[in-house]
C-alpha cells in the first residue's frame, strides 16, 4: 500500500512538473514576442517605455539565454553574456536607485534564466567586461569590498552632492534612515554616506546609538 501511494505521489509530481514546463514555454514565447516587438518599434518607443518593456522581460524570463554550449567558455561567451545582462538588467537597476548589489543581480538573473543557471564566477567575469563594451551598466567595488552593478551614467560626485543635500534637509541621517529616501538597501546607503564623507562633504558620529552622518561644517569654516 505504501509503494502504491509513493507511486501515485511520484506520478502527481511529474504531472505538475510537466504543467510547469508547459507554462515555462508559454512564458518564454511571450518574452520572445515582447523582444521582437521592441526591435520592430525601434526608435518610436520612448526611453521610459523601453525600460518598462525590459523590466517586464526580466519578470517573464529570458527566452534565449546566452550559454557556454552556444559560445564556448572564452571571452566571446563573457562578452555576449555581458550584453544580455545589460539588456535585461538596465531597467531594474534604474528602478533601484541606479545601483544594485551583485548578490541581487545574481538572484534576479538566475530567476530569469530558469534552468540555465549562471555561476557566480561567470556573472562576475561578464560584469567585468561591460565597461570595455561601453554598455549602460558598470561593475563597481567599494573600498569595503561591497560589489555592485550601477548605471554608467551615475556620477559619484553628483550622488555625493545629492546625499549632502538630503543631510542638510534632515540635519543628520543614519544608513537606515537614508535607505528609504533613495530606495536602496541599507548596506548600499551606508556606502553612499561613506563616499560623501570621503569627499569631505560629511562627517560622522559613531556612538553607542549607532553611526550617523552630519554636514561637514569644519571644511566650510576653513573655506
Amino acid at each position: 500500500a505504501k509503494h502504491d501511494e509513493a507511486d501515485k505521489n511520484i506520478s502527481a509530481a511529474f504531472e505538475d512538473l510537466s504543467k510547469l514546463m508547459e507554462m515555462a514555454k508559454d512564458m518564454g514565447a511571450l518574452s520572445k514576442s515582447i523582444t521582437q516587438k521592441l526591435k520592430e518599434k525601434g526608435s518610436s518607443l520612448t526611453d521610459d517605455e523601453t525600460v518598462m518593456f525590459k523590466s517586464h522581460l526580466l519578470s517573464l524570463g529570458i527566452s534565449d539565454p546566452v550559454t557556454k554550449s552556444a559560445y564556448g567558455s572564452g571571452m566571446t561567451y563573457y562578452q555576449e553574456l555581458a550584453k544580455q545582462l545589460a539588456e535585461v538588467l538596465e531597467g531594474p537597476v534604474q528602478e533601484s536607485g541606479g545601483i544594485l548589489s551583485l548578490t541581487d543581480v545574481y538572484c534576479r538573473i538566475n530567476r530569469a534564466r530558469g534552468l540555465e543557471l549562471l555561476s557566480p564566477e561567470d556573472l562576475l567575469n561578464a560584469c567585468k567586461v561591460m565597461e570595455s563594451l561601453q554598455l549602460p551598466l558598470r561593475l563597481h567595488v567599494f573600498r569595503s569590498g561591497v560589489t555592485v552593478l550601477k548605471l554608467a551614467t551615475q556620477n559619484d560626485e553628483a550622488t555625493s552632492t545629492e546625499t549632502r543635500q538630503l543631510i542638510d534637509e534632515h540635519g543628520s541621517l543614519s544608513a537606515e534612515q537614508l535607505s528609504p529616501l533613495v530606495h536602496i538597501p541599507v548596506i548600499l546607503a551606508k556606502e553612499r554616506l561613506i563616499c560623501a564623507e570621503q569627499r569631505g562633504l560629511l562627517c560622522r558620529d559613531d556612538s553607542v546609538e549607532g553611526l550617523r552622518f552630519y554636514p561637514n561644517l569644519f571644511l566650510e569654516k576653513l573655506d
